[in-house]
């Protein structure tokens, strides 16, 4: 029986796409660190070059 290769175990891939995920999770967590509570999508972001994706929701 031949010994299979280290790149082909399931030993080594499930860390890998472990941390790997929980890699991505952490930056899309992140983008959202810097926004308040009361930020909301802006419906202009694709109207204009100087929009930006949140703004602030006004009482």
């Amino acid at each position: 029986m031949q010994e299979k290769k280290w790149y082909k175990k399931k030993v080594f891939y499930i860390p890998v796409a472990i941390i790997l995920g929980l890699l991505g999770a952490g930056a899309s967590y992140a983008t959202l660190l810097d926004k308040d509570v009361d930020d909301e999508l802006n419906p202009d972001y694709y109207n204009g070059i100087d929009q930006d994706l949140f703004k602030k929701e006004w009482l």
